[in-house]
């Protein structure tokens, strides 16, 4: 549920993981259930569920593709993906209307030592065994695919933006996810080739028992993979973690006191890039389009002044632009090489001076100030300003009226 409804703007590349990991474990549960679950019941059950083995394959796929390109896109060639699935599918229908009695005596077939199904036609458009081969085939074919995504994207990356920090924690993760289902692969041919082997199931399940648990192990473990490294899911750029108040916090030149000052606009002018200011050379992940795309919608934010609202976030920027919070965090961290928390101080901080600077000092508290660019305590108000400053807001009035 987390990957198909959280992190906005990255749900659709999440769905085609969050797809795979729940397409793959119920292949394994339904594995399991043929070979060791006791109730007939169960096994009817899921011998409907087989179509969806041939869109692990496609899920995997899109999301390791989705993933390298921040693009989740499907174009028209995409959907021959889903050719496999939809084939399997059609020509299980006629099965899927079977009377229960009949599911069951299949089931028991399952169950039974010689578990032979060539006896059974549960689909009228693929037959078991080539269903069988077909499976390991597709396997192999979409293994080979996501190391070849991994190596174009490689080798079309220059070696410094490939190496950043941000990038290292997904293209590790990519590397890994593909890793295992090359593991996966190999774990289910030596699996299927013990099926075509042995007749009996007694012998099958002794000679193919630890593969089964094997692969058990590593399906549990890419689920908590995922569960305890959050920003998998996030995509690229992975967010900065940086405190409001570190002590390597750069300082940020407060606007002129002799200046005039007639509108906020005009303070915050050096809150953003400009012409003027000579920019850090780095090896950015977004195009400059984009950049421009992402400082009209902070320019927005700042003209209707958001910020002064007391439970402003991050993601209310995400909600009001339509863009995925990782990237804004990306942007404030290294293209203004700011973070979102000292970026909204300094704009309330200038809010606060204008204030100030107006007399409203004359009738109202502190408290009163402080909650009306924002903050709900007079000490991190205080606090943000000295730290903006180099004053208290006390000091600073004494400085206007001196």
């Amino acid at each position: 549920m987390l990957m198909l409804f959280y992190n906005k703007g990255f749900k659709s590349i999440n769905r085609f993981l969050a797809g795979f990991l729940f397409f793959s474990s119920l292949y394994l549960l339904e594995s399991f259930t043929f070979f060791y679950a006791e109730s007939k019941n169960w096994v009817a059950f899921f011998t409907n569920t087989h179509a969806f083995f041939y869109l692990i394959g496609p899920f995997s796929f899109f999301y390791v593709r989705g993933m390298l390109r921040d693009n989740s896109h499907l174009n028209k060639k995409d959907w021959l993906h889903f050719l496999p699935f939809i084939i399997f599918f059609l020509g299980h229908i006629p099965y899927f209307f079977s009377s229960w009695n009949y599911k069951l005596l299949v089931a028991e077939n399952i169950q039974s030592e010689s578990w032979d199904m060539a006896k059974f036609r549960l689909n009228v458009i693929i037959p078991h065994k080539l269903d069988q081969a077909l499976n390991v085939l597709q396997i192999y074919f979409y293994s080979a695919s996501l190391w070849y995504l991994i190596w174009k994207y490689k080798r079309s990356s220059t070696s410094r933006i490939y190496n950043v920090p941000q990038f290292k924690l997904i293209r590790n993760w990519l590397f890994i996810f593909t890793l295992i289902i090359t593991i996966i692969t190999l774990n289910f041919t030596v699996a299927m080739a013990n099926m075509w082997i042995y007749d009996d199931k007694s012998i099958f399940l002794q000679k193919a028992s630890g593969a089964l648990l094997f692969a058990s192990i590593v399906y549990v473990g890419m689920n908590m993979i995922v569960m305890f490294f959050p920003h998998i899911m996030y995509g690229l750029p992975i967010e900065i973690k940086e405190s409001v108040f570190a002590n390597d916090f750069r300082e940020i030149q407060v606007v002129n006191e002799t200046a005039p000052s007639d509108s906020m606009a005009e303070i915050s002018e050096d809150v953003l890039p400009s012409d003027k200011t000579e920019k850090k050379e780095l090896p950015l992940l977004f195009s400059s389009d984009y950049i421009d795309k992402i400082e009209v919608a902070i320019n927005d934010i700042i003209k209707n002044e958001n910020y002064l609202e007391p439970d402003f976030k991050l993601s209310n920027i995400a909600s009001i632009s339509g863009m995925p919070p990782h990237h804004l965090t990306y942007y404030f961290n290294t293209v203004l090489e700011l973070s979102f928390s000292d970026w909204r101080n300094k704009l309330r901080i200038e809010h606060a001076i204008l204030l100030l600077k107006e007399g409203k000092s004359n009738h109202l508290t502190l408290e009163a100030i402080s909650t009306k660019i924002g903050y709900t305590s007079q000490s991190t108000f205080i606090r943000a300003f000295k730290l903006h400053t180099g004053k208290t807001p006390s000091e600073y009035v004494k400085g206007l009226s001196s």
